[in-house]
């Protein structure tokens, strides 16, 4: 059972502040706490630097409790310099970028693994085809109206098609949608092409955090968050931390890394990125590093059903651990009426990966974060659904003459200031 844990959480290419995913985490634990009927505390931020950002999460029932410090690794600050980029200079690299993507075969290889991640990269591009076809059209009938020809006629549309076109790309509602997706490929580009200096130090200092916690060997279980983008970026900080330290995961905690809502064929599926497929494959052939991926189908932000190690799809849930892939359905985790309203807003459904569910589910982030079972059992096909009563205690589950016997799960007693250190 799982006294103490330690996580990090590497984000994908969205600058949220420490102060509003600690809000998330806070409603995510309250969703925990009536699911599983456990009582639960979340600390104000107690640490925070440009680098990582943290607090801690206490979770418990009768017979067991679990200290989580939960440790953000950041990355916003670089994020939010793309954003002040100017728009000539966005629409430049964003079809600088398309341009390479297409020529290079990486898009017919998104094609080929992932007809929906596809149309999600394609997505801002035909917004803006969309928006210049509009303004062509709507400048040449406006024209005709007003009786314009010749030459007079054509600077007329050129003109007024230009400031509409303007106008749509930065006053529309789609307007903060087409520049994010824009500033996530570009940085996608630049990073694989080894222009994003910044960022490979970073990760740097993401490994070293990582080897730090390790060697001070006060937790049980040391558990590496990827989400989205962040997945790939966590594959790059956990293999150079095994780099760092050989021994990882062979001396103090257990290593763990969670990958969910995943892009890391993003990169690998490009043949320039051959950093990123060495250090997928270094993450899971390590033994002593133990690897779940979450895929669902509601998800379209994501390779679905597609391997991120041999770059192959894949049929049923994989559990050799390189790593082990289990396929869960959102319905499972949302309540039929937030499903209903929810699943064509793909950014929300995106995100239920790291928030809390409306149900008891085999996949449960807060109860993997903050549950007393260890990473291999609570991310196995069951999860944690069979393992705790309706009062939230745990119980043991084994199997006699074909079925299920439950019984009181009795820990030996912790020492009180197994908690009381991290107050």
């Amino acid at each position: 059972m799982i006294a103490r844990r330690h996580v990090f959480h590497i984000g994908g290419y969205d600058p949220i502040a420490p102060d509003v995913l600690l809000a998330r985490f806070r409603r995510s634990i309250l969703s925990f706490k009536n699911n599983w009927n456990a009582k639960t505390t979340v600390s104000d931020l107690t640490a925070s630097t440009n680098i990582s950002a943290s607090w801690t999460a206490e979770a418990s029932a009768s017979n067991w409790k679990t200290l989580t410090v939960y440790e953000m690794l950041r990355w916003d600050d670089l994020i939010l310099q793309d954003f002040q980029r100017g728009g000539v200079s966005r629409f430049a690299q964003a079809a600088l970028t398309l341009f390479d993507f297409i020529v290079t075969g990486t898009l017919v290889r998104y094609g080929r693994s992932s007809w929906r991640y596809t149309s999600f990269f394609l997505f801002p591009y035909f917004l803006v085809m969309a928006f210049a076809i509009f303004s062509l059209c709507t400048a040449y009938v406006a024209s005709r109206i007003l009786s314009w020809s010749s030459v007079g006629g054509l600077l007329f549309v050129a003109l007024a098609a230009t400031t509409i076109f303007i106008a749509l790309v930065r006053w529309s509602r789609w307007s903060g949608t087409i520049s994010h997706a824009f500033d996530d490929w570009i940085f996608s580009r630049q990073f694989l092409y080894g222009q994003r200096m910044q960022m490979e130090h970073r990760i740097d200092e993401f490994a070293d955090q990582i080897v730090k916690r390790a060697r001070a060997a006060d937790t049980d279980e040391i558990v590496i968050v990827g989400h989205c983008l962040g997945a790939a970026l966590t594959m790059q900080a956990v293999a150079k931390a095994a780099t760092k330290d050989p021994k990882l995961g062979q001396h103090g905690p257990a290593i763990c890394v969670l990958t969910v809502g995943a892009t890391i064929p993003k990169f690998s599926l490009h043949p320039r990125e051959e950093s990123a497929r060495q250090a997928t494959e270094a993450v899971a052939r390590n033994p002593d590093i133990r690897w779940t991926e979450y895929h669902a189908r509601d998800d379209i932000i994501s390779f679905y059903r597609f391997d991120p190690v041999t770059l192959t799809h894949i049929r049923p849930d994989r559990s050799d651990g390189r790593p082990n892939i289990r396929r869960v359905q959102m319905p499972a985790m949302m309540s039929a009426a937030s499903f209903k309203r929810r699943r064509f807003n793909f950014m929300r459904m995106h995100y239920q990966f790291l928030m809390g569910n409306d149900q008891r589910c085999a996949y449960d982030y807060c109860m993997i974060l903050c549950g007393p079972l260890p990473f291999d059992e609570i991310t196995g096909p069951e999860g944690g659904v069979h393992r705790f009563a309706l009062d939230g205690s745990l119980i043991d589950v084994t199997a006699r003459d074909g079925c299920r016997i439950e019984t009181p799960f009795n820990p030996p007693p912790a020492p009180a200031a197994t908690f009381a250190q991290h107050r």
